[in-house]
């Protein structure tokens, strides 16, 4: 099997010493080629190439052997070439036509070969007629122009009153030049006054009021509330009153300057009865005084705080948070702490799982003694590393996953180990671009912070066969490697074996 090289090889001037051509019995068994590419046809003896699509044979049949080139009638060459070889001239092309009898100016080449003039036939002059102007009538570039037209505007101004006329244009007809031939002018005239005056009346029934028009039929207007909010009452013939309805529903805020009072009962969200706030918080409860006022949560943390909280983790190690010494925190009696970091308290050898209890009410600052607490020690003790099984702490302790396997019973096993220097990386997410595709590998996320990709080495195998591939591979800054492969590779088709030394 052929080694594969998926990237440019580069000899830098070094000979490439006995190197043979591969050899295919014809186009077919050679295969589609890329541009450049090149076989020897052991049928017809010949090196070809691959160019425009095809294979062609390089050299006799495909090549230019002998160049040959002739002057024509119309077009002549400085130099004409008869089977001519190597680097091959044609000279100056230049047109072979010579001047007429006709003037220099304007020319143009005939039939014959000649420059002659434009124009020659029968219009000598082009004049103009109605509306129309011509300058420069008799050439050679006559211009046709429109007449420019003069116009004057008057103005008029007009107040007509109710019942006056005025005169306004209705429509302009004009012809297919563009000229106006006719205007209809029409008389307008401004109907006679139509004021209404209204009295305003009290309607007979009803929240309404009457609009009573000089003209016309009366037209009632009803005054209504909103729902749920406010209501309109007819007190007298003349008089509406607004009020509230018995149960008002608010849509938004509620902000009240002074005291609310609520003497009534038998409605749910009076305060004669129960309170619903629909699942809401009852937010800004001042601090309650009487056996009979409401308190807020912070009353009743005080109330519960002597019954025993629990604090959270204490490390033993740093006598976090702090519980000995002159800057202690605050306690009350039954608050209590589980040591998650191993360490010494106030003389007592902690470890994770051990608890403290506050005997009595400990005042910050106040460097309580050990007779203050009281220390549980849940027996649950850290496995050690010693030199001899005697030596050597037994207790609790925990496995790395990615070397040890521990079964539902507690037996632990370990697992086949890897080169911790060595890694396996499917190449994908790569880029392409120019016919090439670059897959780019982070050697930090490999090995760790301070890897470099400088001491890394990298084979490249394909991923389903593991065969040696040769891509080339560059460090790109100081902590990836660049993979890049011609022509352009789909993504998972080949895997890079990396060592860090």
């Amino acid at each position: 099997m052929a080694i594969n090289f998926l990237n440019t090889v580069a000899f830098n001037q070094n000979t490439l010493e006995k190197p043979r051509i591969e050899n295919q019995p014809n186009d077919t068994a050679a295969g589609t080629g890329v541009e450049g590419q090149v076989y020897f046809d052991t049928t017809v003896d010949a090196l070809k190439i691959y160019a425009g699509g095809a294979w062609v044979e390089v050299g006799a049949t495909s090549g230019v052997e002998t160049f040959t080139n002739a002057s024509g009638t119309y077009v002549a060459f400085g130099t004409n070439n008869t089977s001519a070889i190597g680097n091959v001239t044609v000279g100056t092309v230049d047109l072979t036509a010579v001047d007429g009898t006709s003037t220099a100016s304007d020319r143009f080449l005939t039939k014959a070969n000649k420059w002659a003039t434009i124009p020659f036939g029968d219009i000598t002059e082009v004049q103009g007629g109605t509306y129309i102007g011509v300058t420069n009538q008799t050439g050679p570039v006559p211009v046709v122009n429109h007449d420019l037209t003069s116009r004057t505007d008057t103005t008029s101004t007009a107040a007509p009153a109710y019942g006056a006329t005025f005169t306004a244009i209705d429509s302009v007809t004009t012809n297919t030049t563009g000229h106006v031939t006719a205007l209809n002018v029409k008389t307008v005239t401004i109907p006679a006054s139509d004021d209404t005056t209204y009295d305003l009346l009290t309607a007979p029934t009803g929240s309404a009021i009457r609009l009573d028009p000089s003209t016309g039929a009366n037209d009632d207007v009803t005054i209504s509330g909103t729902s749920g909010q406010t209501t309109m009452t007819r007190i007298s013939a003349s008089e509406l009153r607004v009020g509230l309805t018995s149960n008002v529903t608010l849509l938004g805020n509620l902000d009240v300057g002074g005291e609310i009072s609520q003497t009534s009962s038998g409605n749910e969200n009076s305060f004669a009865s129960p309170l619903n706030m629909n699942s809401n918080k009852l937010t800004n409860v001042g601090t309650g005084t009487n056996s009979t006022d409401g308190v807020n949560l912070g009353q009743v943390e005080l109330l519960v705080a002597g019954v025993g909280v629990f604090k959270g983790s204490y490390n033993a190690a740093t006598n976090s948070p702090a519980l000995e010494g002159s800057s202690n925190i605050a306690l009350d009696q039954g608050d209590y702490f589980v040591v998650s970091v191993s360490g010494s308290f106030l003389g007592e050898a902690l470890e994770p799982g051990d608890f403290i209890f506050a005997n009595n009410a400990i005042a910050a600052n106040s460097s309580p003694a050990i007779s203050n607490y009281t220390v549980v020690q849940a027996d649950d003790n850290i496995a050690g590393a010693g030199a001899t099984d005697g030596a050597t702490q037994k207790g609790v302790s925990g496995f790395d996953s990615a070397n040890f396997t521990v079964s539902s019973n507690g037996w632990v096993q370990l697992k086949p180990q890897a080169n911790p220097y060595g890694a396996s990386v499917l190449l994908d997410s790569g880029s392409d671009s120019g016919g090439e595709t670059t897959f780019t590998v982070n050697v930090v996320s490999l090995f760790g912070t301070g890897a470099l990709a400088a001491n890394c080495k990298a084979e490249v195998v394909t991923t389903s066969g593991r065969q040696t591939v040769y891509p080339d591979i560059t460090g790109n800054g100081t902590g990836s490697l660049d993979f890049k492969f011609i022509p352009t590779v789909a993504n998972g088709t080949y895997t890079a074996l990396i060592t860090i030394v």
